[in-house]
């Protein structure tokens, strides 16, 4: 029978036998699946699969519809090991050992740690997520923050992670790493950031700006228009105000929010000299133990350097329907080309789809961790 009714007729039982054969194949795929288990074999095998293709490619006799065979057949083995990956690890979910949030009423007792000083926008981050009512530790170096966590001389710590106009701030997500602590939070400060200098100090004066990194990248179009300046990098934008107001040296300056200004007596040369109008910072609130909260979750992995492991890593999130926010990549130290991975996506860990797409990850990283299940505030 020809025409469309009838070619469409034919596909719904071509289709039919597909799905008889698919279901026989996918009982087949969890017996080796169960085997690999009890062998300790990887669900993985690229020697496998690049045979099982180039034998099945040989039978397509139509030259047209290889490319085309060979995406399909592709697919199919990716679909098994997902169902194998189901199969073996659905009564073995990632082990979560996870805290309770700790009660707001003992918020009172908590120290918290940030990076600066008086006058940091860490500082800002800290008493809109705690309020103002717990005890506030400045530390120079965001370094110096983890260890305080780590030797328990503060219950959290507040950071930096990530400017909307900048990027990211990488060595946070490198101490993340190295010091295995969790994102229990996360909250976001608008920035505005201002020249400031001694009182009297002239534009024409200045030799050298004082600023964290990421605040002079953030008014890079602002110091193009003064190109004989020297831009000099400081641990923390409060801390270069702190510097420029210790000192009588009308040639110096610093970039650093209005508080900083009144806290350490400088005079506003420049108001708003960020290149974005809208101009944010996220920041992560940490903890030495996993505390699951609302809506969001981050981890870190790291991949075979091979073709399409990346691809199936987030395939995953999207085959459970669940949103992925943001991608990052860090080199691994000692290997080149090597990268670690920090992934953000909406979920919970109350989820069974989230518990599942978590394994499915780890089962296919070379290193896997989660780095936070927390409430998002954007």
């Amino acid at each position: 029978m020809d025409g469309l009714d009838g070619w469409r007729s034919k596909i719904d039982e071509i289709d039919y036998e597909i799905i008889k054969l698919f279901q026989e194949r996918m009982a087949l795929v969890a017996n080796i699946a169960k085997y690999k288990e009890e062998n300790n074999l990887p669900i993985f095998q690229e020697d496998r699969e690049k045979k099982v293709i180039e034998k099945n490619l040989k039978y397509v006799t139509n030259e047209d519809m290889k490319e085309y065979a060979e995406e399909f057949i592709h697919d199919l083995m990716n679909v098994s090991k997902k169902y194998q990956c189901k199969k073996v690890f659905s009564e073995k979910n990632i082990n979560l050992d996870v805290k309770e949030c700790r009660d707001k009423k003992d918020i009172d007792s908590f120290k918290i740690g940030y990076g600066g000083v008086e006058g940091a926008f860490s500082e800002d981050a800290l008493i809109k997520y705690f309020g103002d009512k717990v005890k506030k530790v400045n530390y120079e170096q965001f370094e110096w923050v983890f260890e305080a966590l780590k030797e328990d001389k503060i219950d959290y710590g507040v950071l930096p992670i990530e400017n909307s106009s900048a990027g990211v701030v990488n060595d946070v997500y490198d101490l993340l790493r190295k010091y295995g602590f969790y994102i229990i939070g996360e909250e976001y400060i608008s920035i505005s950031q201002h020249l400031l200098g001694l009182k009297g100090t002239e534009i024409s004066d200045i030799k050298e700006v004082y600023s964290h990194p990421q605040g002079l990248q953030q008014s890079s179009s602002f110091l193009k228009t003064h190109e004989d300046w020297r831009k000099i990098p400081y641990h923390n934008t409060a801390l270069a105000a702190k510097l420029v107001s210790e000192g009588n040296d009308t040639t110096k300056v610093a970039i650093a929010s209005e508080r900083a200004a009144k806290i350490y007596n400088l005079e506003i040369l420049q108001r708003n000299i960020n290149n974005e109008e809208s101009n944010k910072t996220r920041f992560i609130v940490i903890g030495k133990e996993l505390e699951n909260s609302e809506d969001k979750i981050s981890i870190i992995f790291k991949l075979e350097n091979k073709v399409g492991t990346l691809f199936n890593v987030l395939k995953f999130i999207n085959d459970y329907g669940l949103n992925m926010l943001k991608i990052e990549s860090r080199p691994v130290g000692n290997e080149p080309w090597e990268y670690y991975f920090y992934l953000d996506f909406q979920g919970n860990l109350q989820d069974d789809k989230v518990k599942d797409v978590l394994t499915l990850i780890e089962k296919n990283s070379s290193y896997f961790r989660l780095l936070g299940a927390y409430k998002s505030k954007y």
